[in-house]
C-alpha cells in the first residue's frame, strides 16, 4: 500500500539535471560532461525517467535515443552502455547519502543530536530526488559484480557512521545497550523505504516525517526509568 502516493515524474528531470556524472565514473563520462555541450545531462535525465517507469531491463538504448531524438549509435559516443547510465544513478545516490554523515558523526554534538540529524538529512536527500533513488534503490540489483561490489562499499561506510554515532550514545550513557548492527540495519531500511510510499504532495514534510522517525528510535533507545523497569522485568 502506498500511504502517500507516488511522487509526480516531472520532478525527475530537475533531479537528474543536477546529476552530473562522478568522479567515481568513466574518465570518458567525466570529459563529456566538462564541455559546453549538456548532452549528457540530458540523455543521464531521460535514462532516468525510462528506469523508473520501464525499470532497468524494461528500458532500452533505442527507448533512449528516441527520447533524446538521437540515434542509438550516437548514445554511444556520450555513455559505452545502459550499465554505466544506471552506475552514475548509484554512485550519486551514495554519495548523497554519505557526504553529511561524515561531517554529522565527526561533529561535537551529542549522540542524540547526531542521530535526529543523521536521519533528517538521510530523508532530506532522498526526498528531494526522490525519482533518482527510486532507481538508484530498486534496480542497483541489476549491476555487474564488480560494480556491485563498489557500491557495497560505499554502503558499508554509511552503515558504519551510523554505528558510530549508536556507539557514541551507548558509551555516553544516552543509549541502552544494544545490537548495534542490527539497529543500523533497522535505521536504514526504515528510511530507504520511504521512497516506496512518500509523494511531495503528502500531508507530511521531509522533516516532519524525521522528526517522527528520531522521536521512535530515540524512544526506544534512551535511558529512561521506563525502559529500566522493563529491562528488570525481563530478567
Amino acid at each position: 500500500m502506498r500511504a502517500n502516493g507516488r511522487a509526480p515524474n516531472t520532478a525527475a528531470l530537475a533531479a537528474a539535471r543536477r546529476a552530473a556524472p562522478s568522479s567515481n565514473g568513466s574518465a570518458r563520462a567525466q570529459t563529456l560532461a566538462s564541455t559546453p555541450s549538456d548532452k549528457p545531462s540530458e540523455i543521464f535525465a531521460a535514462a532516468l525517467r525510462l528506469f523508473q517507469a520501464k525499470g532497468y531491463h524494461g528500458a532500452s538504448m533505442q527507448d533512449l535515443a528516441d527520447a533524446v531524438g538521437m540515434q542509438k549509435a550516437s548514445l554511444y559516443y556520450y555513455f559505452r552502455s545502459k550499465e554505466e547510465l544506471l552506475v552514475l544513478v548509484c554512485e550519486r545516490g551514495t554519495r548523497a547519502f554519505t557526504q553529511e554523515l561524515e561531517e554529522i558523526a565527526a561533529s561535537d554534538l551529542n549522540a542524540a543530536a547526531k542521530l535526529r540529524r543523521a536521519l533528517e538529512c538521510h530523508l532530506g536527500a532522498l526526498c528531494e530526488q526522490l525519482d533518482l533513488f527510486t532507481v538508484f534503490l530498486h534496480e542497483q540489483k541489476f549491476l555487474g559484480a564488480t560494480h556491485k561490489t563498489r557500491l557495497r562499499g560505499a554502503g558499508k561506510r554509511h552503515a558504519e557512521l551510523l554505528a558510530m554515532i549508536l556507539e557514541q550514545g551507548i558509551a555516553s550513557g544516552e543509549f541502552r545497550p544494544m545490537n548495534v548492527t542490527v539497529t543500523t540495519l533497522a535505521l536504514l531500511g526504515m528510511c530507504n523505504w520511504l521512497y516506496e510510499w512518500y509523494s511531495p504532495d503528502g500531508a507530511l514534510a521531509p522533516r516532519e516525517i524525521a522528526a517522527m522517525f528520531s522521536d521512535l528510535v530515540l524512544c526506544g533507545t534512551s535511558q529512561g526509568k521506563n525502559t529500566k523497569r522493563q529491562v528488570k522485568r525481563k530478567r
